[in-house]
């Protein structure tokens, strides 16, 4: 009995405390109210006909009320209709006995929304609910900070989905757990999401090579200032089905509440991989191609000023790539004497912005003068700009000293069939000739003796075969033969 009076008492209001538990506590605490009033909490208490039998100071400054104006009164009247049809079915759970803990949104008596945790504790007695205790604490600064936290994890949810690479986030330690993969990883590797998460990432990489990957990623969580992300370790991936392709390894840091992470960027560089070999190809065929033709290339930056040299140039030069200084053009090995004419060609080449041919003498790194041919391009931008040189060089010392000997032997020829010419004319009867041959005409009339045809004379004198046909009518004309053969007989005296 004397029990159920304590508890009316706090139903009441009243200080639910028996005259011992008083002489107790009344040298410490003088009033327990003004322990609730001074709590950072909302608290009231309401009966099991939701009338209201205590509130704190917190409670009735947060609804707005006086504390007599909010003793006896319903809930309904306290919290308002609305928050009251909102809580209703929690309400009706704490007189059933049962806990309730909830968040909802409140506007507070100066009009601001406030996120409130409503906590209903049921006050059970004797397997009867005589009421329940309510709870309010604020929790608008957390469910704010909650609410950035989900709003930068979605943020960065969508820029993992987004990147072009597979994205996989792993816990910085030994293991390298896999926490977090992006849709370009499962697709790229096979794995779904499932799959993947808790594994250690080395799952993604030949059994030949973890130890490699290892490694990087412990050298890069001991220093990573000293490995910047965007460098990147190459080698190769492993899908789920066993077969190995081409990747690059970027790895960079992450901070998160359960700890430090990385993030592994990895790039599939099968493409990369495969023009990088092709291209390689074909700068051998070119290195091979130019040593066979003995011919280079070189590239003149107009904006830099530096040239570049194929390994074929620098063969024509006998320079190895450690001797080659990369200087303007005009400068780079020429023989003093052609130097200025090798300079204005290519000024006025870049004034007009046309191309050009040019020959001149280079200076081996032996000291060897060689004779070069070169063609060049000028380069222009959008605007019209010249922007670089590209030059062709041919080394045609070779050729040149067999044209020269050529020249040479020809020119003997030629002399020594005028002078068989003067001779024939001195003993021949004087209607035989009508007037001499031409150099040509000689040169023409010594190739139909050893056995040539019109076509044959025409594509070795670089004519077409009617000049030819009418230099023979020439020849017999003035060597007044009826035929080849006798004009033969009677200019070089050859028999038939």
């Amino acid at each position: 009995m004397q029990d159920q009076t304590r508890r009316d008492d706090v139903a009441a209001g009243a200080e639910p405390l028996g005259d011992g538990a008083r002489g107790e506590v009344s040298g410490s605490v003088e009033d327990p109210r003004a322990v609730l009033d001074s709590l950072p909490a909302v608290v009231g208490y309401y009966g099991a006909d939701l009338r209201n039998r205590l509130a704190n100071r917190a409670y009735v400054e947060f609804f707005g009320v006086t504390p007599d104006e909010i003793l006896g009164r319903h809930i309904s009247e306290v919290v308002g209709p609305e928050l009251y049809g909102q809580n209703h079915p929690h309400i009706e759970g704490a007189l059933a006995g049962e806990p309730q803990l909830f968040d909802r949104t409140v506007i507070d008596r100066n009009g601001e929304p406030r996120r409130m945790q409503f906590s209903y504790v049921p006050d059970v007695s004797d397997g009867k609910v005589r009421g329940f205790a309510v709870l309010l604490t604020d929790v608008t600064a957390r469910r704010i900070a909650e609410q950035a936290h989900e709003a930068a994890e979605t943020r960065f949810r969508g820029l993992l989905e987004s990147a072009p690479d597979a994205m996989v986030i792993i816990k910085a330690d030994g293991a390298g757990e896999i926490v977090l993969v992006n849709a370009q990883a499962e697709q790229l590797f096979g794995y779904t999401r499932a799959e993947l998460l808790g594994r250690g990432i080395e799952v993604l990489i030949p059994d030949r090579l973890r130890d490699r990957h290892q490694h990087h990623r412990s050298d890069y969580a001991a220093d990573p200032q000293a490995r910047p992300m965007g460098i990147g370790l190459e080698l190769f991936g492993r899908r789920k089905d066993g077969s190995e392709f081409p990747v690059e390894v970027s790895l960079g840091p992450l901070q998160s509440a359960e700890g430090p992470l990385f993030s592994s960027s990895i790039r599939d560089i099968t493409d990369r991989k495969r023009v990088e070999d092709e291209l390689r190809r074909s700068r051998e065929q070119l290195a091979e191609a130019e040593r066979v033709a003995r011919i280079g290339s070189l590239e003149w930056d107009l904006i830099t000023g530096h040239t570049t040299w194929s390994d074929g140039l620098l063969a024509i030069y006998g320079l190895t790539s450690d001797q080659f200084d990369p200087t303007p053009a005009a400068d780079q090995r020429v023989y003093p004497e052609d130097r200025e004419r090798v300079r204005q060609t290519l000024e006025r080449a870049i004034a007009d912005r046309s191309s050009f041919t040019l020959e001149y003498r280079g200076v081996r790194g032996d000291g060897r003068v060689r004779t070069l041919r070169s063609h060049g391009e000028v380069v222009v931008d959008s605007t019209g700009e010249p922007i670089r040189v590209v030059v062709i060089v041919q080394d045609i010392t070779d050729a040149k000293l067999a044209q020269e000997a050529l020249q040479s032997a020809s020119a003997d020829l030629e002399r020594r069939a005028t002078e068989l010419q003067q001779l024939a004319l001195n003993v021949a009867e004087p209607d035989t000739l009508h007037a001499p041959l031409t150099a040509r005409q000689l040169e023409i009339l010594r190739l139909i003796a050893h056995g040539h045809t019109n076509a044959a004379i025409a594509q070795r004198l670089f004519v077409t075969e009617g000049t030819i046909k009418w230099h023979v009518k020439q020849i017999l004309a003035k060597t007044n033969s009826s035929n080849r053969a006798e004009a033969i007989a009677r200019v070089l005296g050859t028999p038939q």
